[in-house]
């Protein structure tokens, strides 16, 4: 009976271990933009949803960006929604990010577009975050690019100057409606200070000018908890503490049958 009462503590134990573990998580939704769904996103600029995935660009709609003449006002543009003219005092941010946070690479950034997610991530020391991402653009001249946000630290994925980007559209209507896209995938991770309150932005930024378009899309978005340490050693600790006594009873049966 001393055993079992013992076996029982140590399982107590082991489930205090694990428990941590189980706890791990967010409250982030909608990573893959279901039927065009945006639902748990806020968007900023021109962002679209198509077929499941996320369309932003550098596109505004009341200017030829793309210098294919009159009447070409808004080339590229997805949503009917100009990208956020960082040059306006009255938007001093993208996605409640400060435009200067988007300054990289030595240069300035003139306009961009975005998505962001708040969520609370629960019990990791570490957030990863994983997503599928494609890049087109006509812009050669300046490293336009596509970013990863969270808490307001900006991360280049891709630049305009990279040869793994899908291709160039040339300037005509024909030509960026069958560019080709190349899709790639990045995980990235993140170190926290704990639980609370996290904020995700994907998007892309125009470099050095307003001139020419950039199209960033991304897909089979994904935030998960990465557990400290010290939980995996609890957990290793309970689960030795069982086997101890596992082995112990069964020296102890052993030498009454001998």
């Amino acid at each position: 009976m001393t055993a079992l009462r013992n076996l029982i503590t140590a399982a107590c134990l082991c489930a205090a271990g694990i428990a941590p573990a189980l706890a791990q998580g967010t409250t982030f939704t909608n990573g893959t933009f279901t039927a065009g769904d945006l639902t748990g996103w806020q968007s900023f600029g021109d962002v679209k949803a198509v077929n499941g995935r996320v369309r932003t660009t550098t596109a505004s709609v009341l200017y030829d960006d793309d210098n294919l003449g009159s009447g070409n006002e808004g080339f590229m543009n997805e949503s009917g929604t100009g990208a956020v003219d960082f040059g306006d005092p009255s938007t001093p941010t993208l996605a409640g990010i400060p435009v200067a946070n988007f300054d990289l690479g030595g240069g300035f950034a003139y306009e961009g577009s975005a998505i962001r997610q708040n969520f609370t991530a629960f019990g990791g020391s570490a957030l990863t975050v994983k997503f599928d991402w494609a890049l087109s653009s006509a812009d050669t001249a300046m490293p336009d690019f596509g970013f990863l946000a969270i808490n307001n630290d900006v991360f280049k994925i891709v630049d305009t100057t990279s040869p793994v980007r899908s291709g160039n559209f040339l300037g005509t209507f024909v030509d960026a409606a069958n560019t080709s896209w190349s899709w790639y995938q990045t995980s990235f991770t993140y170190q926290t200070t704990g639980n609370g309150a996290v904020s995700l932005a994907l998007g892309v930024v125009d470099m050095g000018d307003t001139q020419y378009t950039s199209q960033m899309r991304f897909d089979n978005v994904s935030v998960s908890a990465v557990p400290e340490p010290q939980t995996y050693a609890l957990m290793l600790a309970g689960l030795g503490f069982i086997g101890g006594i596992i082995r112990r009873r069964q020296k102890k049966a052993g030498a009454k049958w001998v």
